[in-house]
């Protein structure tokens, strides 16, 4: 598998889905949040979206991803260090600190680094056909 759209795909479902469970399974959801479940299951659904799209070549989406999957990244960091981060309104509260939350964040690192590989690939793809066609 050496396209990078689809190794990106690949890894952004299965390590999306993997975060989501654990997410789930070690209750790093605010108890506050009712459904989260549900929340986390329709997050699923759109993970799995996004990796098609992205397997199919849709490299600004992967570009996109980029950045709100390294603020996942940057909050499980946080939580691990037991500082929550709200982005609207913005504000960081002190939580039981979840080591747990690491692991997320590490799985979320990796993603952002696929997710970058294959939007530069297709920026590079774009960029040198129109190049071409100049």
């Amino acid at each position: 598998m050496q396209n990078q759209h689809q190794v990106a795909a690949v890894g952004y479902a299965g390590l999306g889905v993997l975060v989501i469970v654990i997410t789930f399974a070690a209750g790093l959801v605010p108890s506050s949040r009712r459904g989260a479940i549900w929340e986390l299951a329709v997050g699923a659904i759109f993970v799995l979206i996004f990796a098609a799209l992205i397997w199919r070549g849709w490299w600004p989406l992967a570009l996109l991803l980029v950045f709100s999957n390294l603020w996942r990244a940057f909050t499980y960091a946080m939580d691990g260090l037991g500082k929550h981060v709200e982005l609207a309104p913005f504000s960081v509260s002190d939580i039981q600190a979840r080591p747990i939350a690491f692991v997320n964040a590490g799985l979320m690192a990796v993603i952002v680094i696929l997710l970058a590989r294959a939007g530069w690939a297709g920026w590079s793809d774009w960029r040198a056909a129109r190049r071409r066609d100049a």
